[in-house]
């Protein structure tokens, strides 16, 4: 069937629709695509910038309080390693005698659900030695409370902040480390115990 010069053959009209769906479902796509980089970009940048800010708060803390101890103190230690008891654990604080999420025996984990994901802060016990840092025994820390102890297991913490992120149906992961040392003239300073008899 022929339409002359007063329009398209049947299979002209195909043919341009079938071009039109085309240029429709790629026009589609890029916009799928854009939308789904914007998503990932967003998450990571919003998991990014949980994680700076933790380390930073970290940062400015000394390493163990200088005044008496207890659950109020302001310090490294009491925020992220209050003790090596599994018995005082819950799901959200946790002492680890084993290796556990890539981190070695003797690790306490504190979990915390923020906006776009879950905070992951693991603290490790370290010793410096001729090879590097060294993570500080499990067996060594057995019952160790920093609410009373007068000794700190060792004098420097490995710290891994990870942010687990979710934006849709996108997800990732930030993760960190630094070492938290005690600096004599800075603000990680031990505080050296009252001697017996002292008020």
């Amino acid at each position: 069937m022929e339409l002359g010069d007063r329009g398209m053959t049947l299979i002209e009209v195909v043919v341009a629709a079938a071009v039109v769906m085309t240029v429709v479902i790629a026009a589609s796509n890029a916009v799928i695509a854009v939308n789904g980089a914007s998503a990932r970009a967003a998450g990571r940048s919003a998991a990014e910038a949980g994680v700076a800010s933790e380390l930073e708060e970290l940062r400015s803390l000394p390493l163990v309080s200088t005044g008496s101890p207890g659950p109020a103190s302001a310090d490294v230690v009491s925020s992220i390693f209050p003790h090596a008891d599994p018995g005082r654990d819950t799901p959200d604080a946790l002492f680890a005698a084993e290796p556990r999420a890539g981190c070695p025996a003797g690790t306490f984990f504190t979990i915390r659900q923020v906006p776009g994901g879950c905070l992951t802060i693991a603290a490790t016990f370290v010793a410096g030695t001729a090879a590097g840092w060294t993570a500080v025994s499990a067996d060594r820390l057995n019952g160790y409370d920093a609410r009373r102890a007068v000794e700190l297991p060792s004098a420097a913490l490995l710290v891994r902040v990870s942010f687990a992120w979710r934006a849709g149906a996108r997800t990732g992961a930030v993760t960190r480390t630094m070492v938290v040392a005690n600096r004599p003239d800075g603000p990680c300073r031990i505080a050296v115990p009252a001697p017996p008899g002292a008020a």
